[in-house]
């Protein structure tokens, strides 16, 4: 869509298109597969208690993101009518509290920043049992977390059905529900007691779980944990003491001074426009503002990370240093376009080889800041990393001198 009229546009034709279908085709739809779901979960309700309570548990996310989960709410609704009491939902009421213990741990082991700010508000909701935050904002996108909150939810659930947990009324969500289980002939406190229990299973479940998995990352920048292992140079006495052979620092990688990778403006990497980079948590370096499309090693080295959508690439040099080039911002989002790598993991190449293929101007004028970080991920093996180039550089001047 032409940038001029993006705004107006976009949401105009989406919803010229989404609504007649929603009510044409999806509602319709939607609507006959809720009867089912809901007819099919009473036929399994009456089969086993317990059975149900581990099917609704493990599935009633997945029919909230479908709009599925109608098909069983008027049910509970005519329960609570007529009988004065429900069993239907209450294997799903303790969920979001799964989704509370899978932030938890997402917030311990992640370390993109962007992941924690979003997680922090997300688990508060998550607590007042509104978890669209946390499911469509982490946990559905990273997969692997959701997959353990659906777990923790068809263990808790089996307990729900195992001890015939029923509401009295239809109430709020997250710590607000437990006042529509107490009985209200006779004041017992039993499915109060019981959905409590099922809460906790929930929680410590999906922080567990969680834990015991690995994080994916969300933004497509990679694990701080993850940048590589120190370098293990073994050189002989002999060799070290050689006269064309590199200073050895103190940690066993060798002196040496990286090129600049890209023709462009060199800045410093305080001022890249990203927290994680600028501040320094991926390692020390520095950024260009690339004039031209080509992406360049800056030393001897092999390539030890190329990210499927070509935006990053990461590379050990023959002397030691870990470097990560990451191409503009945010331009994972781009899934590809715009990048083509020439290179392998595993591939041996020579300073100033060519990395990456990209279309500069086509990527800027989507709205991409195409300001390149190169850091040093290995930073903690050496006394030093400076950066030496400054201005206008062009591909084989003088960039980081690594000590």
């Amino acid at each position: 869509m032409p940038t001029d009229v993006k705004m107006f546009a976009v949401p105009f034709f989406t919803l010229l298109i989404s609504v007649p279908l929603s009510i044409l085709l999806i509602g319709p739809v939607a609507n006959t597969l809720a009867v089912w779901v809901g007819v099919a979960f009473q036929a399994i309700y009456k089969f086993s208690p317990i059975l149900y309570g581990v099917v609704l548990g493990a599935l009633w996310q997945v029919l909230v993101m479908f709009g599925l989960h109608w098909g069983l709410v008027p049910l509970a609704i005519m329960d609570l009518a007529q009988k004065g009491w429900s069993v239907l939902l209450n294997p799903s009421v303790a969920i979001c509290f799964a989704q509370t213990g899978a932030l938890a741990a997402i917030m311990i082991k992640t370390k993109e920043k962007k992941v924690k700010e979003l997680a922090t508000p997300a688990l508060v909701s998550s607590i007042f049992g509104v978890t669209e935050p946390a499911i469509y904002g982490i946990t559905l996108p990273m997969k692997t977390p959701f997959i353990m909150t659906c777990v923790a939810g068809a263990i808790q659930g089996a307990y729900c059905g195992l001890t015939n947990v029923t509401a009295y009324a239809m109430g709020g969500m997250g710590i607000f529900l437990f006042p529509s289980y107490i009985n209200p002939k006779t004041g017992s406190f039993s499915s109060v007691i019981n959905l409590a229990i099922c809460s906790v299973i929930s929680l410590v479940l999906g922080f567990a779980l969680t834990m015991m998995t690995k994080i994916p990352t969300l933004y497509g920048e990679p694990e701080a944990a993850a940048t590589g292992a120190v370098a293990t140079h073994t050189a002989t006495a002999a060799n070290n003491a050689a006269a064309n052979q590199p200073e050895i620092v103190e940690s066993g990688v060798k002196a040496e001074t990286l090129l600049a990778p890209l023709a462009g403006k060199a800045i410093k990497l305080s001022e890249v426009k990203d927290d994680v980079f600028a501040s320094g948590a991926m390692g020390k370096g520095a950024a260009v503002e690339p004039a031209e499309g080509v992406l360049r090693a800056p030393a001897a080295g092999t390539i030890q990370m190329i990210f499927p959508t070509g935006h990053a690439v990461g590379m050990k040099t023959d002397n030691g240093a870990e470097i990560l080039m990451h191409l503009g911002m945010d331009t994972v989002n781009l899934q590809g376009k715009g990048f083509e790598t020439v290179v392998e993991k595993g591939q041996h190449v020579k300073a100033g080889d060519v990395l990456v293929n990209f279309d500069l101007e086509g990527i800027k004028k989507q709205g991409y800041d195409m300001t390149t970080p190169v850091v040093v991920t290995n930073s903690k093996d050496y006394q030093a990393v400076e950066a030496v180039a400054e201005g206008e550089v062009k591909p084989g001047d003088k960039f980081l001198d690594l000590r």
